[in-house]
């Protein structure tokens, strides 16, 4: 005779169970509302999660024309609307442009891997100025050695703030304030390359001064920031890259001192030589300039519009002297310049390398004059460029 086991049930304490069960739920909450915290910080963001393939997907002619002609086949409306010569690739191309990102019938996506500096050729075009195309599109300039150029700095070269104006509406500052001038710097034959300097005559913040004196006389109070830049980076351990944080603080630091800032004017030196930086207008050398408007932010339009009316009045008044505006997003550079702090906020590229101090003040003199005519209200300005 076999005998059953009885099975008696087990007595659990349900308000223990119950209080594990929600504890455990809102450790995975908190824990996965953290993951979530950090991973959509600006630096993983940017540095983590933007992968070059994934931006070679969205931006592919092919993988649009796969997706438009799967989702004709549901929407009649969109089969109607799209181009009826799609040409649908094939996946083994497919599969190659989006592991190298090179377009097998375009020879540029080869030479824009293999060369550096050849995408800037295909850098987009908000307004283009007179003779500005492929060759002589906007060139960043290298980035200096900070210890290096630091290293035989001499303390007499860098100028002490001045006392500001307590009403001022302008702030000037260089949120690369080593770009420098070869004509100015003392050593002979240097290279383009090397012409970075933190000596305040030699430099772009000479031409910071310039500008600041020329809007002084034209009744326009500016505040003109002419710190080191290069030696604040190299203090808080920061490097090129963190320029623009840099000089952010500087602007937040202004700002709050004196609340009726409107225009903030962060000035470049381009690397282009003489040829393209240079001007010659009834009878006058101007060192020749362009505007980069950041695109990363949500007001980018009014400063867009900013620049736009500037350049108009510049090109009405000084044919040639404008190279242009130039939007420019993440992936292009800094992709804000802080012009998201004003709606009146830009960023000017003013001569090259081998412009001269007569040439840069020809063009701040211009500059001024054209400014002034918007600041007083009295600029009548076309629109134009594109949406």
């Amino acid at each position: 005779m076999k005998w059953k086991k009885r099975k008696y049930p087990v007595k659990l304490d349900n308000n223990g169970q119950t209080k594990r069960v929600i504890s455990r739920f809102y450790f995975i909450l908190i824990i996965f509302l953290f993951t979530i915290s950090i991973f959509s910080l600006p630096f993983f963001q940017n540095k983590v999660f933007h992968l070059d393939s994934i931006e070679q997907i969205t931006n592919s002619e092919e993988i649009t024309n796969i997706l438009l002609t799967g989702m004709s086949t549901e929407m009649p409306e969109l089969e109607v609307s799209a181009e009826t010569n799609v040409e649908i690739p094939s996946l083994s191309t497919l599969a190659f442009e989006v592991a190298t990102g090179i377009k097998p019938n375009e020879l540029s996506s080869i030479l824009e891997k293999s060369l550096p500096g050849f995408k800037s050729y295909t850098n987009q075009v908000y307004v283009a100025g007179d003779g500005t195309d492929g060759p002589n599109m906007p060139i960043e300039s290298p980035p200096p050695d900070f210890e290096e150029l630091l290293e035989n700095e001499d303390s007499s070269t860098e100028k002490p703030q001045e006392e500001q104006p307590e009403n001022a509406s302008v702030f000037i500052y260089h949120s690369h304030s080593w770009e420098a001038f070869r004509p100015l710097m003392d050593e002979k034959n240097v290279k383009p390359s090397d012409s970075s300097s933190i000596d305040s005559n030699e430099n772009i913040l000479l031409v910071g001064s310039m500008l600041s004196n020329e809007l002084e006389k034209n009744g326009i109070p500016a505040i003109h920031d002419k710190t080191n830049v290069a030696k604040a980076l190299n203090n808080k351990g920061w490097g090129y890259s963190d320029s623009y944080k840099l000089t952010r603080e500087l602007i937040q630091t202004a700002s709050t001192k004196q609340d009726q800032l409107k225009y903030y004017i962060d000035v470049h030196r381009d690397s282009a030589g003489k040829q393209v930086s240079t001007k010659t207008i009834n009878g006058k050398k101007y060192a020749r300039l362009y505007f980069i408007v950041g695109k990363e932010h949500s007001q980018y339009k009014q400063n867009l519009k900013f620049a736009q009316q500037l350049n108009s009045k510049l090109k009405e008044k000084y044919p040639g002297i404008s190279r242009g505006i130039f939007p420019k997003d993440k992936y292009d550079g800094n992709g804000v310049y802080n012009q998201d702090v004003s709606k009146r906020a830009i960023l000017i590229e003013v001569g090259g390398i081998d412009n001269n101090k007569e040439e840069l003040q020809n063009t701040v003199e211009a500059f001024a004059s054209v400014f002034k005519e918007f600041y007083n209200g009295s600029m009548e300005v076309n629109a134009e460029g594109n949406e």
